[in-house]
């Protein structure tokens, strides 16, 4: 019997343990969806339901070893990452050095992040530590525990081993004894009711805020035809006003993620009808009505769209 190359084995071996797995391009971006799903699949529902092997990212994510080996038959040369929060009973606290190593120290000397399942991430002294899902809804978020230091939870996913980093060249590899089966060790009691999504606040008929732009700067995004880049950028609009209180901030990162999957699909940008600064200027004024900072929300948007150029 043939062995399978180390990355689909390392797939397969998670998909085992009950990890959702998933293939990312060579660039660590998701994989371009197809034409219908690009068109039609523009809610979470709708993602969730999509039978495509790997359009929509984490959403495509999946423990069936046929489907993970089919994945890696369709790219060869991808990524291998893994499905974030309850979906794989994980919550990943991911350090950014520099800045990063600092904001870790503090929180060590707080003594809320034990020794669990860590991996390298292949950038100069960068890892992730690897804690057990506490049951609860906890919300991704770039700087969730301080400057470089993000968290993966649910609703998000991270580059797992043997992934070799696009940049650097170096392959992302699980530290210690090389392991990655171990338990994991319980997310810490105060770093659970820090994360922890809220109980939605109640939004009903949230208006688009009022803008005095030529011709209206909300009607430009309100252009007629199903699936259209206009109405997946309303939806994101709508999704970012709505979201609930403790989730604006993930929910605004994953919108601007969703504006750079448009612009690498050549749906938005040059030559198309949607810029992709005004684009990103839609969710940047939805995001300050919705209560959320200047600084979170430039900070949140360079982070999910980063040729944005978008200041605020």
């Amino acid at each position: 019997m043939t062995k399978p190359p180390p990355l689909l084995a390392a797939a397969l071996a998670y998909a085992t343990q009950g990890r959702p797995v998933f293939v990312l391009s060579s660039t660590k971006t998701p994989v371009r969806n197809c034409d219908r799903c690009r068109a039609e699949h523009t809610t979470p529902g709708d993602m969730e339901a999509c039978e495509c092997l790997t359009c929509h990212g984490f959403h495509a994510a999946t423990t069936d070893p046929a489907r993970v080996a089919a994945m890696f038959a369709a790219h060869p040369a991808g990524l291998l990452a893994m499905r974030t929060g309850a979906a794989s009973g994980t919550v990943v606290v991911d350090v950014d050095p520099p800045v990063g190593l600092v904001t870790l120290a503090q929180l060590d000397a707080a003594d809320v992040l034990p020794g669990t399942v860590m991996s390298m991430t292949g950038r100069d002294r960068g890892f992730q530590m690897f804690y057990a899902h506490p049951g609860v809804r906890i919300t991704s978020r770039p700087g969730g525990l301080g400057p470089g230091v993000d968290v993966k939870a649910d609703d998000a996913y991270v580059v797992v081993p043997p992934s070799v980093h696009p940049a650097t060249g170096r392959a992302y590899r699980w530290s210690g004894d090389g392991r990655h089966d171990h338990p994991l060790t319980p997310l810490h009691p105060i770093l659970v009711e820090r994360l922890r999504a809220t109980p939605p606040a109640v939004r009903t008929g949230t208006p688009m805020p009022a803008v005095r732009a030529p011709g209206g700067f909300w009607s430009q995004f309100l252009q007629p035809g199903a699936g259209t880049p206009y109405n997946r950028l309303h939806g994101l609009v709508t999704t970012v006003l709505k979201a609930r209180e403790g989730e604006r901030n993930a929910t605004l990162h994953w919108a601007a993620c969703r504006l750079t999957d448009m612009a690498t699909e050549g749906a938005i940008g040059p030559g198309q009808d949607l810029d992709l600064t005004a684009a990103a200027e839609a969710l940047r004024r939805a995001a300050l009505e919705s209560g959320l900072t200047p600084s979170e929300v430039r900070a949140t948007i360079a982070s999910g769209c980063p040729t944005a150029g978008i200041t605020a």
